[in-house]
């Protein structure tokens, strides 16, 4: 690989080797670039214009480089094994509905350059609606936001001064990478299998459960369709680590 940097580099007036070393880690950390944001322009471009180079170099540790030049970004998902990671029940909840609001969106043609737009005040009724279950106090959907916002799924803008705790949100393109298709029919096995788990249970037990993590995967990308629901363990792709020393 360092071979092939240096024949591009020698090829190149426009870019070092500090820029490729830059987007990749651009890519690791971020998991997910896009075109229109200014912080990451310059390394979707150069990745952009290298992607065989790119798709070898992720390749070669593991990761499978997504680019999705229609709607302007690019992105990294692990395979294999890697696919595998453990989320806790609300994180995984609210993944499914993000994809489902922007499914929702798509088909009204409510979407821009990709991108579609509600609030965390949409979320949260969607949330409560489809799952039947109690909204996360402020201090959990803050976490929650957050993590989505790490790994490029969504962007948090600036809430209006009348209604600071109602958040805009941009629900990116890349939500459809992540969360796999039949989030409809994941979304009600997960809620279905909670109800069962709570039966019969006290509150501490519930509690507990709620809390429990569970293990999510995608799958394999040569399929069109996603894997049978047997479990809570079936639903969600691996989000990129979220931090690379």
């Amino acid at each position: 690989m360092l071979g092939d940097l240096q024949k591009i580099i020698g090829r190149s007036d426009q870019y070092q080797e500090e820029d490729f070393v830059h987007a990749a880690n651009m890519l690791l950390v971020n998991q997910f670039i896009y075109a229109e944001r200014s912080g990451h322009r310059d390394s979707y471009f150069l990745v952009a214009s290298h992607v065989d180079y790119f798709t070898n170099l992720f390749a070669a540790i593991g990761w499978s480089l997504i680019y999705q030049p229609d709607e302007a970004y690019l992105g990294i998902l692990p395979k294999g094994e890697e696919r595998f990671m453990r989320l806790k029940l609300d994180e995984s909840l609210f993944l499914l509905c993000l994809r489902q609001q922007y499914e929702q969106k798509l088909e009204a043609f409510d979407v821009e350059a990709g991108r579609a737009y509600i609030t965390s005040n949409d979320l949260l009724t969607l949330y409560e609606n489809l799952t039947g279950r109690e909204i996360p106090n402020e201090t959990r959907l803050k976490e929650l936001l957050s993590l989505f916002s790490r790994h490029g799924i969504i962007e948090r803008g600036k809430p209006h001064e009348t209604d600071p705790k109602n958040i805009p949100l941009t629900i990116n393109p890349a939500i459809r990478q992540v969360v796999v298709e039949d989030f409809i029919g994941q979304l009600e096995a997960l809620c279905e299998e909670q109800d069962d788990g709570d039966s019969g249970t006290d509150l501490a037990e519930a509690d507990a459960a709620e809390e429990a993590s569970v293990e999510t995967k995608a799958p394999a990308e040569t399929s069109l369709e996603p894997p049978a629901v047997e479990s809570a363990e079936d639903v969600i792709e691996q989000p990129a680590p979220e931090e690379t020393n």
